[in-house]
C-alpha cells in the first residue's frame, strides 16, 4: 500500500495524539494509533503508485502551492460496517482544486487507487477512531468527546509518501515541504 498524506504540524499533531491516547485510555480505542502513528489527511491511497516519475511530479506540484490551510470543526461519522469518526475539514475550493492536481498525478497508467479518495468521492477529514469504533461504543465515545469543539485553523507544511508492507509498520518514503512564500506587502495608499 502508498499513500500521499499531509502530516499534520505542532501543535495539531500533538492535539490530535493525545486525542487518540485519551480514546485508547477511556475505550480501548486504538487501531488508528497503533497502525497509523501520525495525525494526517489522506490526498490518495493506491496498492503502488504507477506514475514513473512521482516523486518529480509532486515536488513540482507543492513548489507551485503558495500554501494550504484547512479548517476544522466538530465532529462526524462515516456510517456503515466499518464506522470511522473524524474531524471534518472543511472542502474550500483552494483544498478541492489541489486534491484534483495531486489525483491527475497519481491516477496514471492503471494504478489501481482507492475510489474513496478520488475527487467526487474525497471528504477531507483527521480520523479519530477506525476498525474498534462500533455500535456499543459510539454512543459513550461521541457523549465523552460533545463538549470540544474542534475548531481549528492548520496551515499544511509537507505532503508526505508513505508506504506499507503486509504485516509491517506505515513508513515515511519522502516528505515534500510546500513552500512558506512571504506575505505580499501592501503599497501605502497615501
Amino acid at each position: 500500500m502508498q499513500a500521499l498524506l499531509s502530516i499534520l504540524p505542532q501543535p495539531f499533531y500533538d492535539r490530535i495524539t493525545k486525542l487518540w491516547e485519551e480514546l485508547e485510555n477511556e475505550f480501548n480505542i486504538k487501531w488508528v494509533k497503533d497502525n497509523i502513528p501520525f495525525p494526517h489527511i489522506t490526498w490518495s491511497v493506491a496498492e503502488q503508485y504507477k506514475n514513473i516519475d512521482i516523486k518529480g511530479a509532486i515536488k513540482k506540484a507543492t513548489k507551485e502551492l503558495d500554501s494550504i490551510a484547512i479548517k476544522t470543526e466538530g465532529l462526524a461519522l462515516f456510517t456503515g460496517k466499518k464506522m470511522t469518526l473524524y474531524i471534518p475539514i472543511k472542502p474550500t475550493k483552494e483544498l478541492l482544486d489541489f486534491h484534483g492536481h495531486l489525483w491527475d498525478i497519481v491516477n496514471v497508467n492503471e494504478t489501481k487507487l482507492n475510489v474513496y479518495y478520488s475527487p467526487k468521492n474525497w471528504f477531507p477529514h483527521i480520523t479519530l477512531a477506525v476498525e474498534d469504533i462500533n455500535k456499543q461504543n459510539i454512543g459513550n465515545v461521541i457523549s465523552y468527546l460533545s463538549e470540544r469543539k474542534f475548531k481549528y485553523q492548520i496551515k499544511l507544511e509537507s505532503i508526505s509518501m508513505v508506504y506499507r508492507e503486509v504485516g509491517k509498520d506505515v513508513k515515511i518514503d519522502e516528505t515534500f515541504g510546500i513552500p512558506k512564500k512571504p506575505k505580499k506587502k501592501r503599497k501605502n495608499s497615501r
